[in-house]
């Protein structure tokens, strides 16, 4: 992920000594002018940068304020102060203002380099990189048997794949039994332990308490006993959700179709819903009820959509019946692959591991490319261009 570092100075003789060449650093984008406290805060509304390096040669009350004010309005962004003041009565002021660090003056390529590598080992720096591209996705079906589990987890393994951080957080709190669906590890906590936390709750905590299927998928369970449903509560889902939104790319929530409150929290907090069902007049039935459900929540349509799962192109009901039933758009579909989809839930194996060619395995890439897309290759033609350098001139 590219960093967005700011430096300010003061004075001609800095930005000279800044832009002479020197060794760069390969995650981020360096922007520097000059400037002062007075027009820091302008600046950071302005461009929005993750780090900010002000040159501040002395202790001067007035321009505090005005990198207290500027971080009071950005208060995600990381401060550093260059300045040869030195006094414990500066640096308590910086503090109370909001300031990460003070590095002794002059400012240089260093001083910048040593800011930039300190503030990655930060937990706030790290949680606000990451807050910038963390989406939370529920899916959830129309009723029993959609396959959402199946969806939700195999989607999320094709996103990692695309090296993206993914969270499944299993909200099928009775009988959920997400994890299984992508190996068979064992799980040392669950949402109600977290749940029942959520005043020790940090990035740590959540991180442990994970099922870690790969370096860039991890499963949150379900509980192992109903006995612990009624410990997950709105307020610590939602704490749990927020938190993950900042330590992952992508958060999918995997509900079961029972609308309690936990279940309309999650929804709430969703970036996306994905209704999930299939070509039948049960489902659609109980995708008609949801549908009226969301309505009456408030949720705004670019936030729906209807997923057909074991989709066949020549059925007796067609997408568009079940637009008009629904009144939300089918936005993806699934094609039906009944006997590969069954082996893949019955190893505990990904579709996408255990058949890439598949045709389900082929829908889900094309959704996570839809959701994270990947930057274009340049295609070459190796054997044209071999070809014409070996042509006579």
């Amino acid at each position: 992920m590219t960093i967005k570092v700011s430096v300010i100075c003061t004075t001609e003789d800095g930005l000279d000594a800044l832009n002479q060449p020197h060794a760069s650093l390969a995650d981020s984008v360096i922007e520097i002018q000059k400037g002062s406290a007075k027009t820091v805060a302008a600046m950071m509304q302005r461009e929005h940068p993750d780090i900010v390096l002000l040159d501040m040669p002395e202790n001067d009350a007035p321009a505090m304020d005005q990198v207290e004010q500027a971080l009071t309005e950005s208060p995600g962004t990381h401060m550093v102060l260059v300045s040869s003041d030195r006094s414990t009565e500066f640096l308590m002021r910086a503090m109370r203002a909001g300031v990460r660090e003070v590095l002794p003056a002059p400012m240089s390529a260093a001083t910048v380099q040593a800011a930039v590598q300190s503030a990655k080992g930060h937990r706030a720096f790290g949680a606000r990189q990451r807050t910038a591209l963390g989406k939370v996705i529920a899916v959830i079906p129309a009723k029993g048997g959609a396959g959402a589990t199946f969806l939700a987890t195999n989607l999320a393994y094709a996103l990692s794949k695309q090296h993206k951080r993914v969270a499944v957080i299993d909200l099928n709190l009775y009988f959920g039994d997400a994890s299984l669906f992508l190996g068979d590890r064992i799980a040392v906590s669950s949402v109600a332990d977290l749940s029942r936390q959520t005043y020790y709750l940090d990035a740590a905590l959540l991180d442990a308490s994970m099922v870690k299927v790969s370096e860039y998928l991890h499963v949150l369970p379900a509980p192992e006993s109903p006995d612990e449903v009624h410990d997950v509560s709105c307020n610590g889902l939602e704490k749990i959700i927020s938190l993950a939104r900042n330590q992952y790319d992508f958060v999918i929530l995997d509900l079961s179709g029972a609308l309690d409150p936990v279940a309309v929290k999650a929804l709430d907090l969703s970036d996306s819903i994905y209704l999930t069902l299939q070509l039948n007049l049960p489902f659609i039935r109980a995708a008609k009820r949801m549908a009226s459900v969301f309505k009456g929540l408030g949720y705004p349509k670019e936030k729906l959509n209807v997923v057909i799962n074991r989709f066949e192109k020549r059925g007796e009901i067609s997408l568009s019946d079940v637009e008009k039933s629904t009144l939300l758009r089918v936005t993806r579909t699934i094609p039906n692959s009944h006997d590969a989809c069954t082996a893949s839930v019955n190893q505990g194996v990904p579709m996408l591991e255990l058949l890439p060619n598949d045709s389900v395995s082929r829908a889900l890439r094309d959704w996570a490319q839809e959701l994270a897309p990947l930057p274009p290759q340049r295609s070459s033609n190796w054997l044209r261009e071999l070809l014409a350098r070996t042509q006579p001139p």
